[in-house]
């Protein structure tokens, strides 16, 4: 099935969308870009697309991107692109990239050109079933995530640098800890489940994203009355966990085994994450 997207001002085939090493310099060798993914559901609905829209405008301008398009602007092309797809066989994920273009200065550090937009739809990821029904394993990593509040390439180095590290081989995902605090996983948001039920994140202040599904897990959790707690989470904490699970926006709430071996619940979902999730679902569900 192929898909259509928006790419510097035309819609074209998917497959076509490319970033160019001298057109997009700035963006491919510089790492000057930023981008927000998020998904439809409900044959082509995009889920809290105006959340993604607004952070990922505040990224740009944070950055320094020339950005000329208003929040309500940008949320009316994605709509557009997605009027231009099928999703009666599947849903997509979306893909918003601001992109620096080629440099307007001798070092190759600066541009006077607008940042290139690209809305970038293809088919929905589908992720294993097992991980829902079972939970995940998680590995600590020592990283914090650079710049955290602008969510863009270089952010993601510790990700991928875990990938090579054999002792983190065995782990379904990786979670972040610095200073003895856990943090949160390279594409994940990290909640953990106290023996109390009382559920516990990560403060955003500059050492995690801050991640659009957070935080509506969070006003879901203050609209339900749910125990919670944003806070530093101490490594040794762990121990007083009885559930724990991630979530993201293309995967929504997975919940979690296992850190580093220990086991959670003896490795079962317990009724904490099952009732997060039930409510979350119904949430996404009465806003689409």
């Amino acid at each position: 099935m192929s898909y259509i997207s928006y790419s510097r001002g035309k819609f074209i085939a998917t497959d076509e969308v490319n970033l160019g090493i001298l057109s997009n310099f700035l963006s491919v060798i510089r790492g000057f870009q930023v981008f927000t993914f998020l998904k439809t559901i409900n044959n082509g609905k995009p889920i809290f697309l105006e959340l993604h829209v607004d952070r990922v405008i505040k990224n740009a301008k944070l950055m320094g991107l020339k950005v000329d398009i208003s929040n309500d602007e940008l949320i009316e092309l994605v709509k557009e692109t997605l009027s231009k797809n099928d999703f009666s066989k599947s849903e997509s994920n979306i893909m918003i990239v601001f992109a620096g273009t080629s440099p307007t200065d001798d070092a190759g550090l600066r541009t006077d050109k607008k940042a290139d937009i690209f809305i970038v739809i293809s088919k929905a990821k589908e992720y294993s079933k097992e991980s829902y029904d079972k939970g995940v394993s998680l590995g600590l990593f020592e990283y914090q995530r650079m710049d955290a509040k602008i969510k863009s390439p270089y952010t993601y180095y510790g990700g991928l640098k875990a990938q090579n590290i054999d002792d983190l081989s065995s782990f379904d995902e990786v979670i972040y800890h610095n200073n003895g605090n856990i943090l949160e996983g390279t594409t994940f948001s990290f909640f953990g489940v106290k023996k109390d039920g009382t559920i516990i994140t990560s403060k955003a202040d500059g050492k995690i994203l801050e991640s659009i599904t957070r935080k509506v897990i969070i006003d879901i959790m203050k609209k339900n009355d749910i125990k919670h707690n944003i806070d530093d989470i101490p490594l040794e904490m762990i121990d007083e966990f009885n559930e724990a699970f991630i979530a993201s926006s293309n995967r929504d709430i997975i919940p979690v085994k296992s850190i580093n071996g220990k086991l959670l619940n003896n490795g079962i979902i317990g009724e904490n994450c099952r009732n997060i999730i039930k409510v979350y679902k119904a949430e996404i569900s009465a806003k689409n």
